[in-house]
């Protein structure tokens, strides 16, 4: 898997988000327990309890920073304090925002691993975003037989046995970041979905179940947050500015 450079910001974006534009935050956790307690008092009685039924620790302060760190970041774009943020559900579980201001609506999409949660916010279009640390255990035969297309299974098994968890796991974050921005949830026929053809390095149009050609509005693109990681997003639209931020609490 050929892990290519991109240039992660330190700083906060020197203007909101504007049409035709996705920030991308990256957070690494390591790098803020020390903050747990803080973030904490950011939650709402909803998500405080969700954290609550986490046996782990570890997985407990995870949940906690990834939830307070998005309404922080949400918080900026608004121009609200992080804890006035309300969110709602879809059927399928996606949350979106309660109210937003002004004319543009603000969409966003979360995916944390291991010690990695990456954020996707945008305005006026559906965003999906999926991170995934790369795990030589898993069973990826087992795994693409149930959600894999026959052309991506071909795809793996023509590539070296120590690079076929680095590709499954592109293919992956691929086909998570689509569902996501889609909003289907895991009613999604992912075994449909073809994305071994597309070029990573841009926004890649995706051929959808039901479609005779390429579908013109859902897109796919690679990130590249680290060494061991895997990470891609789908936004609606193709002609689209994407910055990358790392969050600093």
């Amino acid at each position: 898997m050929i892990i290519e450079k991109i240039q992660w910001h330190r700083a906060v974006p020197g203007e909101l988000i504007s049409s035709r534009e996705v920030h991308v935050w990256r957070l690494l956790f390591n790098e803020h327990y020390s903050h747990v307690e803080n973030i904490k008092k950011l939650l709402s009685a909803d998500e405080l309890e969700r954290a609550g039924k986490f046996h782990f620790e570890k997985d407990h302060s995870k949940f906690i920073m990834a939830r307070g760190v998005l309404r922080m970041i949400l918080a900026g774009y608004l121009g609200l304090k992080p804890h006035e943020l309300r969110f709602e559900y879809t059927s399928f579980g996606k949350p979106f925002l309660s109210e937003n201001n002004g004319s543009d609506i603000i969409s966003f999409s979360l995916s944390h691993s291991d010690d990695m949660a990456l954020y996707a916010v945008t305005i006026n279009q559906s965003v999906g975003v999926d991170v995934e640390r790369i795990k030589e255990s898993v069973d990826i035969a087992q795994i693409a037989n149930r959600f894999f297309s026959t052309g991506e299974i071909q795809s793996l098994e023509c590539i070296h046995e120590k690079e076929r968890p680095g590709k499954f796991f592109q293919y992956w974050t691929r086909k998570e970041a689509l569902v996501k921005a889609i909003g289907k949830g895991i009613s999604f026929p992912l075994e449909q979905v073809d994305v071994s053809l597309i070029n990573g390095k841009t926004l890649s149009p995706i051929k959808l179940p039901g479609t005779i050609k390429e579908n013109s509005c859902w897109h796919v693109q690679d990130l590249f947050p680290g060494n061991g990681y895997a990470a891609a997003i789908a936004t609606e639209g193709s002609d689209l500015n994407i910055s990358y931020w790392d969050y600093q609490c």
